[in-house]
């Protein structure tokens, strides 16, 4: 191989790592608040970070998106499915990706048919740092949604 056909493939694998390694980002985007982790949730993104949900507004900081995402803890059952990743590496350490999500949240697990689901389409900015891939600002806007919020956590 030469020189220049190495570099390609280097290259190419870069790429690859580097989405697989957002994906894990985008995947633990879903579990963490799913175990009721909200300060690794917000581990996720950089210190400045931005989540922007239409429910809440924007929130930055690590600490105040840990609290907003907290108030998900009034619900028993807790369920985010993120699917249609599609991501997109804009530069050595920036990246973007979209997706859609699925969420759903049970007030009391022993009354599973009382729940409030929702859905719609993710943006999500990515920056690459010593500590690896970090959401730089995530938004969501809701498209969809079944049940009742009995908790009004979600209210626009």
């Amino acid at each position: 191989m030469s020189s220049s056909s190495d570099q390609a493939i280097l290259a190419r694998l870069q790429a690859l790592e580097d989405k697989e390694a957002i994906r894990s980002v985008l995947n633990q985007y879903c579990i963490k608040p799913d175990q009721y982790d909200f300060d690794g949730y917000a581990e996720l993104y950089v210190e400045d970070g931005t989540m922007g949900f239409e429910s809440w507004g924007n929130v930055t900081g690590r600490k105040a998106i840990s609290a907003a995402c907290a108030k998900e803890s009034v619900y028993e059952g807790l369920l985010h499915i993120m699917t249609n990743m599609e991501i997109t590496l804009e530069g050595p350490d920036t990246a973007s990706a979209s997706a859609r999500v699925w969420f759903c949240a049970t007030p009391s697990v022993s009354e599973l048919e009382q729940h409030y689901a929702f859905g719609g389409p993710y943006k999500f900015t990515f920056v690459k740092r010593h500590d690896g891939w970090k959401i730089k600002t995530m938004n969501l806007k809701k498209t969809w949604s079944s049940g009742k919020d009995t908790k009004g956590v979600f209210q626009v």
